[in-house]
């Protein structure tokens, strides 16, 4: 028997996330680092734009008393807006993969 006393559950789980995690990370180059901040800075511009696409819109149903419409612009601003995060976290994805 070993004098050494059991590990807990905790102890065990760190060691293997911390196995597990060793050759994961690569760190990103500065090329890299610059076309995802490019790529982050295009799509903060495109929600942008598509907030104040949107919110013209709701004025204008909101004008006119629409309640059924402003809660479909609100729900397809938001569906946009998840487009566009899926877009922009595929392609800093594909930079981050790219490993050439």
């Amino acid at each position: 028997m070993s004098d050494e006393e059991p590990k807990s559950a905790w102890e065990i789980a760190l060691e293997k996330l911390k196995a597990q995690d060793q050759g994961d990370i690569i760190p990103l180059t500065t090329e890299q680092k610059a076309q995802i901040a490019e790529i982050r800075s295009r799509f903060r511009a495109k929600v942008a734009e598509a907030e104040l696409r949107y919110q013209n819109r709701r004025k204008e149903a909101v004008t006119r008393g629409a309640t059924d419409e402003i809660e479909k612009i609100e729900q397809q601003l938001m569906r946009e807006k998840e487009r566009l995060a899926a877009e922009e976290e595929a392609l800093a994805k594909k930079v981050r993969e790219n490993r050439e």
